[in-house]
């Protein structure tokens, strides 16, 4: 996601140079045998953006939950406003955390939320209308058009709506001083994160600290005022971030930058003749669709793009329970869901029972299980995706990213002959995206066919075949080197062109028809 709004960092409103919030000395931190903090030293000040940026595992939510004083530390020593503060203590009531998977009840409405969490900060007499009031004015500070209201329930609202809900949660308080944002963009879209970075500005100018975690390089780029890298549990750098760019913050990281695939097939006017289709959905209408027509073949990489909510889930929905007339789907099915936590994770499992529940059927024989195979299986996968805590670990104690490599490998180590995947690699980092492109690749290699959808259209170039859809319609089909962000981004926002007589006749292109003709502009 580009943020273009967000104005040059000289052009920027400062806020004040000032002491630090929080410092962190030596902070180390062990869970079992997994050593997630080895000795940081981090200090963040008042009235800056801090980035923090690092692999999945490196340490990154650990260390938040400990400058939050949601944990303690093994080793060293973290202070507030230069006093030594144990976990729980008052003077960790001003430092907030707005968490990537959100902390939120969903049984509850959005002011019973906010009362839990702010209910220090808001008056007791009427406290419902108290708390409703506060979400509804924090909200429309910060997400202008956010179409949430407090009555509602919080399991009954999309993901991105929840991760508002998250955010504004974090940030009631009587004296904000620091404000942690973790990946608080993933589910957002641009319009969203714009909102919510103009008020980190407003935020910073009041002499609010505000720490930012993301896998989005040029967005932490383009809001931080410093950058510190974390790597192994250690901070290994810290940079101003004017004058970085991301090429540089990947080589502090260690990691490579993904590069597209140049053995893709070359480019084709349409699904090739002789490789059969293993799905379809012919002119599909309802649930969010609009006469959709997509055509999968076997060993094809077919990606679903555009803009979040404009029907991509509903396509993978309708591929994974082909219950009507308009979905045809001759292969069995995996799924990965965009919601790991609702939809994805077994939480009671460890990463060995979560990896190799798809794959027990086609290992058994004459319904007996095999261990010896199963735990090679699951051997093969935490080692081909450098899964960190290996399969003993509990999945509870993964970082999000690694959760989602083993929702990923599970996927992939059952045998289904098509894998749909929706947004899989939110929250996951650059060298993980690497491999995680690669496993796409080689499996469609051997015949496997993958529906993908992102909301990080720069991905989609990994695709044989694109499909663009805007309002539930397929806007343009695109395929080979026409898959670029750059057209996306155009055939998402074009105007469609009004239909002459002569092009209704024909089917001309400027009918916003599925697949009607590619859109080259």
């Amino acid at each position: 996601m580009h943020l273009d709004n967000i104005p040059p960092r000289e052009a920027r409103r400062r806020g004040p140079d000032g002491a630090p919030v929080v410092t962190a000395s030596g902070v180390t931190k062990t869970y079992g045998r997994t050593r997630a903090l080895t000795g940081v030293d981090l200090e963040v000040r008042a009235g800056e953006v801090l980035g923090l940026v690092g692999h999945n595992g490196a340490g990154k939510s650990t260390l938040m939950r400990v400058l939050a004083g949601l944990e303690s530390c093994d080793e060293g020593r973290v202070t507030v406003r230069g006093r030594h503060a144990a976990p729980g203590a008052a003077a960790f009531r001003g430092v907030r955390m707005a968490y990537q998977e959100t902390s939120l009840c969903p049984d509850l409405t959005v002011a019973e939320n906010i009362w839990l969490s702010s209910r220090h900060c808001l008056p007791r007499l009427r406290r419902r209308r108290a708390a409703g009031a506060a979400a509804r004015r924090r909200l429309d500070e910060m997400f202008p058009g956010h179409g949430v209201s407090p009555r509602d329930r919080v399991e009954d609202l999309t993901l991105a709506r929840r991760q508002m809900v998250e955010i504004a949660r974090a940030s009631l308080v009587d004296a904000l001083d620091l404000l942690i944002l973790d990946e608080p963009t993933e589910s957002l879209g641009p319009d969203a994160a714009r909102s919510l970075y103009d008020h980190v500005r407003s935020l910073t100018a009041r002499g609010v600290a505000v720490l930012l975690i993301s896998h989005r390089i040029g967005e932490v780029l383009s809001v931080a005022d410093r950058v510190a890298v974390l790597r192994d549990g250690a901070v290994i750098a810290e940079r101003p971030a004017a004058g970085l760019g991301e090429h540089d913050v990947l080589t502090l990281m260690g990691a490579q930058v993904a590069e597209r695939d140049a053995h893709r097939p070359a480019p084709s006017a349409g699904l090739p003749a002789d490789r059969p289709v293993v799905a379809e959905l012919r002119g599909a209408t309802g649930s969010g669709l609009r006469d959709v027509s997509v055509r999968v073949g076997a060993g094809e990489v077919v990606g679903l793009a555009g803009l979040a909510g404009q029907g991509q889930q509903d396509v993978l929905e309708r591929l994974w329970r082909p219950a009507r007339r308009d979905a045809k789907v001759r292969a069995t099915r995996a799924y990965v869901p965009g919601d790991r936590q609702r939809s994805g994770v077994l939480p009671l499992w460890s990463v060995a029972e979560n990896l190799v529940v798809t794959a027990m059927r086609g290992i058994a024989r004459r319904g007996l299980r095999r261990p010896a195979e199963e735990r090679e299986v699951v051997r093969s996968w935490v080692e081909r995706l450098a899964i960190r805590g290996g399969a003993d670990a509990a999945m509870t104690e993964l970082s999000g990213g690694n959760q989602q490599k083993v929702i990923v490998a599970r996927a992939f180590a059952s045998s289904a002959d098509l894998v749909l995947l929706d947004d899989p690699f939110r929250g996951v980092d650059v060298h993980t995206k690497t491999g995680l492109y690669r496993l796409i690749r080689e499996e469609a290699a051997r015949g496997r066919s993958v529906v993908w959808y992102s909301s990080e259209n720069a991905e989609m170039a990994h695709c044989d075949r694109v499909y663009v859809l805007r309002a539930g319609r397929v806007v343009a089909e695109l395929s080979g080197d026409e898959i670029s962000e750059e057209r996306i981004i155009a055939v998402s926002f074009a105007e469609p062109d009004p239909p002459t007589a002569a092009g209704r006749a024909q089917g001309a292109p400027g009918r916003e028809r599925p697949q009607e003709a590619r859109n080259h502009g």
